[in-house]
């Protein structure tokens, strides 16, 4: 069976696509709160992760300088887009969230983001960080 080099062409260039759209397709982070750089007034009683499909949460640290503070996190054995874990007992300081999905399409990825506890912030800064909650918590997914 013979095919022409059009068809062959097609074939290829549908492949191409499909590859293309997979490495597109991983996992990130679209919102996480409080969120990346934020600084807030008083500790916050959760931290709310949404990624862009449901992925399987199997791993939240909560850092602190030296530290690992307490937090309610248990490995979810279904996937959902978003979380929202309890962190009781914050307080002020600089915090990490390193954080670890099993996405779809099975690949792992992991990250991590910052943020301050500060309670002496300035109202206006701590307005704009109101607003920073909505943006993006992880600049580099992979």
């Amino acid at each position: 069976m013979k095919f022409s080099t059009a068809f062959r062409f097609l074939i290829c260039a549908g492949f191409a696509s499909l590859l293309s759209f997979s490495a597109q397709a991983h996992t990130a982070l679209e919102m996480a709160t409080p969120a990346d750089g934020a600084v807030v007034k008083q500790g916050p009683a959760h931290i709310n992760l949404v990624f862009n499909g449901p992925v399987k949460l199997v791993k939240l640290e909560l850092m602190g300088v030296g530290h690992e503070m307490p937090t309610k996190f248990k490995p979810n054995a279904e996937a959902q887009a978003a979380f929202m874990i309890e962190t009781p007992g914050m307080h002020p300081g600089q915090f990490t969230v390193n954080w670890a999905v099993i996405g779809d399409d099975g690949h792992t990825v992991a990250s991590s983001y910052s943020f301050l506890v500060d309670p002496a912030a300035a109202e206006e800064h701590a307005g704009h960080d109101a607003e920073a909650g909505h943006g993006h918590g992880d600049a580099n997914p992979h």
